[in-house]
């Protein structure tokens, strides 16, 4: 294997990581489904196949169905998921927030994923891979490593932590009037297995 072909734990493209998940943890196998699909980004240029399921709580698309991830109506259908929810706390008023949702507190993302894993638990199969796209955030002058509290989450629900990307961004919209705390310019995709 040469240098060029390793496959590392971070990178700038995440259809890069994404199709590098596959080809590590689901036998190069495409994503079942998709149910945060918003506009389809992870699948711009058909550089990852699109799943055949997808669906969001708000399809902006046609052939978008409308499944809130917390109350998805499959049993153990599906071998691969990929799971990006909104995580903006009290953005309301930005435009990452109108574009993709946000919550009004941290106590209530909390809920939003416990009550998403579960849903999405259940529609795995078993031994199934379910890939998280998530980030750290600050809210109220504090630092929330979100990361750590979804793999504890994750391992809570007898998930299987299998490994962990970093996706890095080159740049950022920077509005900040004083600082106090890093400015995040990564998010991570994790991937699980049932």
């Amino acid at each position: 294997m040469k240098q060029s072909d390793v496959i590392k734990s971070i990178g700038y493209d995440q259809q890069e990581i994404i199709n590098n998940i596959l080809d590590l943890y689901n036998s190069g196998n495409p994503i079942d489904f998709d149910p945060c699909y918003n506009v389809g980004g992870f699948y711009r240029n058909n550089v990852v196949k699109r799943p055949e399921i997808i669906s969001d709580i708000n399809p902006q698309l046609p052939g978008v169905k409308k499944y809130d991830v917390r109350e998805l109506p499959f049993n153990e259908a599906f071998s691969c998921i990929i799971f990006d929810p909104p995580f903006i706390v009290s953005g309301g008023n930005c435009k990452m927030a109108k574009l993709y949702g946000s919550f009004s507190k941290v106590d209530e993302l909390r809920l939003f994923y416990k009550q998403s894993f579960i849903s999405l638990q259940r529609a795995l199969k078993r031994k199934g891979i379910l890939i998280v796209k998530c980030q750290d955030f600050v809210n109220g002058r504090k630092n929330y490593i979100f990361v750590n509290e979804i793999i504890s989450l994750a391992r809570d629900m007898n998930f299987k932590v299998l490994d962990l990307f970093i996706l890095l961004s080159k740049t950022r919209p920077i509005k900040i009037t004083s600082q106090q705390h890093a400015r995040k310019y990564h998010s991570y995709f994790l991937v699980l297995k049932k």
